[in-house]
């Protein structure tokens, strides 16, 4: 019988993080090392080993859901289809990084300011999705970005509501096609023109 063949020191690491994820999640920050290696179905030698002590785990625990890994990838026909699919995946995730900063506070807290670069990456790259968009957008594309992960954000963190009020498919719907209702929009012939350069001068 060929014996298994050994995990790389990362690969072992990230694979204890990946088991220990909930067990972090439930109990937080107090979580003792002898549930760390429970949850790891290791020995807590193992642990200490790997990571050296248990905040160190956890700060890696943190960095490793916290860093952005080119975000997910997929295809869209549309710009509903693509609005629809980035909410989704967008209120995934920050359910669940929110989760992680209440479990782990300062920890989490210190390891997101150091992501900074990451967070911007993110909404650079959904920019470009909406580049192919950007004749049906009122906004340029990087506003539209940014208006997505903050309406993803406000329905993943309930603003402290033990549940959201709004839903990934409201978002969907603020974004394409705003708060009023159809009746109640301004028609394009209601709206006001701009004053040219010349209508400027002569006034």
């Amino acid at each position: 019988m060929t014996p298994a063949a050994r995990l790389r020191p990362d690969d072992r690491r990230a694979q204890i993080i990946e088991a220990v994820t909930p067990a972090v999640l439930e109990h937080g920050a107090a979580i003792t090392t002898r549930q760390l290696a429970d949850a790891a179905g290791v020995a807590e030698g193992t642990l200490f080993k790997a990571f050296g002590d248990k905040e160190s785990l956890l700060v890696a625990l943190a960095e490793h859901h916290m860093t952005d890994d080119g975000a997910a990838s997929f295809e869209s026909d549309s710009l509903e289809d693509l609005v629809t699919t980035l909410v989704a995946v967008l209120v995934e995730r920050m359910r669940f990084v929110f989760r992680l900063v209440m479990a782990l506070g300062p920890i989490a807290q210190r390891v997101a300011a150091e992501r900074q670069e990451d967070f911007e990456r993110g909404k650079l790259w959904i920019a470009e999705r909406f580049e192919p968009y950007a004749a049906q957008l009122r906004v340029p594309p990087l506003v539209a970005a940014d208006l997505v992960r903050t309406l993803a954000w406000a329905a993943a963190a309930g603003w402290g509501e033990q549940q959201p009020t709004s839903s990934p498919e409201d978002i969907v719907q603020v974004l394409l096609h705003g708060i009023a209702t159809a009746s109640d929009r301004p028609s394009p012939a209601d709206a006001p023109v701009p004053a040219t350069a010349s209508e400027d001068q002569e006034a």
